[in-house]
């Protein structure tokens, strides 16, 4: 956006807010229901398919894989097709895939759901905040996502016990497309009527735009930043890519605080706290957006990152009293600040907007591919020697690894922006 153009637009401050909104229900809609909500069915399914859970679950994996696999179009398709069109198409595919579960009598006709999910919910799922968000706000881009994030969240937290209720009521079958026809109905009015990817295609600038910003809209002919080619070969990529994935490993602990509750001399009852406790994190999201956009996104990533691993090492040395545990995993929460959150800023501030959707879908594949091996990577140390120390001793070198790798992306940005930057405004040597 140049200036001529910022000065006959008009701000798109409402429109901007709207399309977060939207975002959050999408988030409900297709991540919260078809990932999270997954709990409420996988019980009943195993029970009457007569299959193990283990089995069951590897529907989430193939998700995982198929949603990496998707990336290197994402990321090319969302400059160039309707958000309208791009995210209700995707929606309904992996939707429908979603519905379709209450129909299998085998299990592996549910890893093909999964991998339809994938494919079509790389889409979405965890690039339209960041893609959408960063074109609408020049600033107040880290309280948007928060409070994208924090719809999503508590929408979630809502739909989960009403799934179950509806499953209780009508069975898992007929509840999938029950629960199916509930996220349409939530998410279809922002896809179909709200979201655009563009500001300027409306008429509008992004909210806090100035006449002398550069254009900030992913992809434009005048975006300034680093090319495509130039960034995925850098220090800096690769570290971050490595960050995102790495951190995105902290998502297996949630669903194993039951057996940390147990060794720590709690009842099922706390253990279920516990993972409240943790889910209450997600009402920290326009608070940490707050933060970012005041200290901005590297020093924030360095302080959600001494928390994560103080919490780490609190629950390591620190899990006798109960009340000490609670707050120790509200803050173990934190991660998900990184993954969501800072990830996606991270990558615009270090390679700006010109080729953003690509370089943060190719950022996606680690997350996807390493973060959805979460779960049985942590069981693993679980099992292996027979104590959740050992799981905990691994959070805290995960903290440690990703605030090194942290400041070496950091430390390499300056001198990638002076070698490669393109734009009116181009990093002076």
């Amino acid at each position: 956006m140049s200036e001529e153009k910022g000065q006959a637009l008009k701000p798109g401050n409402k429109r901007a807010w709207a399309i977060t909104v939207g975002l959050g229900f999408l988030m409900g809609a297709g991540l919260q229901t078809i990932l999270a909500g997954a709990g409420n069915f996988i019980p009943l399914v195993c029970a009457d398919l007569q299959c193990d859970p283990t089995q069951l679950t590897l529907w989430i994996t193939m998700y995982a894989i198929f949603m990496a696999i998707s990336q290197p179009f994402v990321g090319r398709l969302w400059p160039k097709v309707n958000a309208k069109i791009l995210t209700t198409v995707s929606f309904l595919v992996s939707i429908v895939a979603f519905a379709l579960m209450g129909t299998y009598n085998e299990v592996w006709q549910f890893w093909v759901s999964g991998a339809v999910i994938g494919l079509s919910g790389g889409f979405y799922f965890m690039v339209a905040a960041p893609y959408l968000i960063t074109n609408w706000f020049a600033k107040k881009t880290g309280l948007a996502l928060g409070v994208a994030g924090i719809i999503g969240s508590l929408l979630g937290a809502i739909l989960s016990p009403v799934d179950a209720a509806i499953i209780a009521a009508v069975g898992w079958r007929t509840a999938y497309f029950v629960v199916a026809a509930i996220s349409c109905v939530m998410a279809l009015p922002f896809t179909l009527f709200v979201f655009e990817f563009d500001p300027a295609k409306l008429g509008m600038r992004p909210v806090g735009w100035e006449e002398g910003m550069e254009t900030v809209t992913a992809g434009a002919a005048d975006a300034p930043g680093i090319p495509e080619k130039k960034a995925v070969a850098s220090v800096v990529f690769v570290m971050l890519f490595l960050v995102g994935g790495i951190f995105a490993l902290y998502g297996g602990y949630q669903n194993l605080w039951g057996y940390a509750a147990a060794e720590w001399g709690f009842d099922a009852t706390f253990a279920s706290t516990m993972i409240s406790a943790s889910i209450l994190f997600g009402l920290m999201g326009p608070v940490i957006g707050v933060i970012i956009d005041k200290f901005g996104p590297w020093k924030t990533t360095y302080g959600v990152m001494a928390i994560q691993l103080i919490a780490s090492a609190g629950l390591l040395f620190f899990h006798g009293s109960a009340p000490v545990v609670l707050v120790l995993v509200f803050f173990f929460a934190f991660q998900g600040a990184v993954v969501g959150n800072l990830i996606p800023l991270l990558t615009r501030d270090a390679f700006g907007p010109k080729a953003y959707t690509k370089i943060f879908s190719y950022m996606q594949i680690g997350i996807g591919l390493i973060g959805g091996f979460s779960n049985p990577i942590v069981s693993f140390f679980y099992t292996e020697f027979g104590t959740f120390n050992a799981p905990m001793v691994f959070a805290v070198v995960i903290a440690v690894v990703c605030i090194v790798f942290t400041f070496i992306a950091m430390a390499a940005k300056k001198g990638l922006q002076r070698k490669y930057w393109e734009g009116e405004k181009a990093i002076a040597e």
